[in-house]
């Protein structure tokens, strides 16, 4: 037997173990090459996509109902590698909003639906699960699309809100129930009933739209590019024109670079001990929104209890920048302890969040240094 043919026999007998290993390369590999989720060119691709997917899917259906494949020179090749084209196409969007949602993402509910979408993502790779036909294909169908409005709604408008979510579900649910009507029209197939051709694709509607409101979704086209705990923050102009935050910090072991060991000196009558929170937060060109800063501390008999929330501007006078929005906010401080941040959109979702503890100051004179961000 020739090396080839041990290989093929190889991949065949462990296909499984194949089709996860080339979808954690093609994931890998997106996430380095997906950059900006606003890319003009990748937005039109991706739409093109969709509508090349629904076509396929038409034409797939056609020639299953018709029970003959096309004997074309030219079409007959084709037709050979559609069900390959479609599931690629399908993938490659499938992948896109999971490197997408990955990046958005935080906390353990947000860590669950992509969990959930790796594996949704998985199944569309394996063969059994392809040979269920057009049913699993306009669920996959449904998902992108709305998926794919979820994101660009906001990109087009600059902000966030709940009425966006919404009508990327409206729509979604439109593209099912018009797939249905299309495709009956096309394939002549009377076994194209509601309860196949729709029931799943609004199944996948209203299960993102309950994901949503309970806040599961994660925020995209946000997402946290850096979140630290200081001491005192300071904002001023560099020397190539623009801002630069010095973050002031004391440190209380070499590979920490911020404040999570919060170092609590008790202050002078009258005055209070403030912890910062710097963050950096992607957002499209153009975007204009509000955020918050939510504060807690970790009460020991009440357990998390809130400080206070602060709202800012996300975007407003500054120039889009690959390393994200930078902004800060403060809360003070009952006492040592531990302490959290949480930052959400303006549509109440969690952005991203930061845990630290604020430890008693032993010693008579702290070290402070400052982490400059430019």
């Amino acid at each position: 037997m020739t090396l080839g043919k041990r290989f093929k026999a190889f991949k065949e007998k462990h296909h499984v173990a194949f089709e996860v290993a080339f979808f954690m390369a093609g994931f890998a590999f997106d996430a380095v090459l997906l950059h900006r989720i606003d890319n003009v060119a990748l937005l039109i691709h991706q739409a093109l996509y969709l509508v090349l997917t629904f076509g396929l899917i038409a034409w797939d259906h056609r020639i299953y109902v018709e029970g003959k494949e096309p004997t074309g020179k030219v079409l007959g090749r084709v037709a050979g590698v559609r069900l390959w084209v479609m599931h690629f196409f399908l993938g490659t969007l499938l992948n896109a909003f999971m490197v997408f949602y990955f990046k958005a993402s935080s906390g353990i509910w947000a860590f669950l639906f992509i969990s959930a979408l790796m594996a949704v993502m998985i199944v569309n790779e394996l063969p059994k699960f392809r040979k269920r036909g057009p049913v699993v294909r306009v669920a996959l169908l449904s998902f992108a699309t709305t998926s794919y409005m979820a994101y660009l709604l906001p990109i087009a408008l600059g902000y966030l809100h709940w009425a966006l979510f919404v009508t990327s579900v409206v729509f979604g649910t439109g593209i099912t129930i018009g797939m249905w009507k299309a495709y009956a029209r096309i394939t002549h197939d009377p076994n194209w009933t509601f309860r196949r051709a729709v029931v799943p694709g609004l199944g996948v509607q209203a299960l993102l739209l309950a994901l949503y409101f309970l806040h599961v979704v994660p925020p995209v086209p946000l997402s946290l590019k850096y979140i630290g705990i200081f001491s005192d923050i300071t904002r001023s102009s560099s020397h190539e024109g623009g801002l630069e935050f010095q973050c002031a910090y004391t440190p209380t072991a070499f590979w920490r670079h911020d404040g999570t060991e919060f170092v609590y000196r008790e202050p002078p009558e009258g005055q209070k001990v403030r912890a910062y929170a710097f963050i950096a937060v992607f957002a499209p060109r153009g975007f204009n929104d509000v955020m918050s800063f939510n504060w807690e501390y970790d009460d020991p008999k009440r357990g998390w209890v809130s400080r206070g929330s602060y709202k800012t501007a996300l975007g407003k006078g500054q120039k889009g920048r690959d390393e994200g929005f930078r902004t800060f906010a403060y809360t003070t401080l009952a006492g040592p302890g531990d302490y959290r941040v949480i930052v959400k959109s303006s549509d109440d979702r969690e952005i991203g969040r930061k845990t630290f503890t604020a430890v008693k100051d032993v010693t008579t004179d702290p070290v402070v240094q400052s982490l400059v961000i430019n």
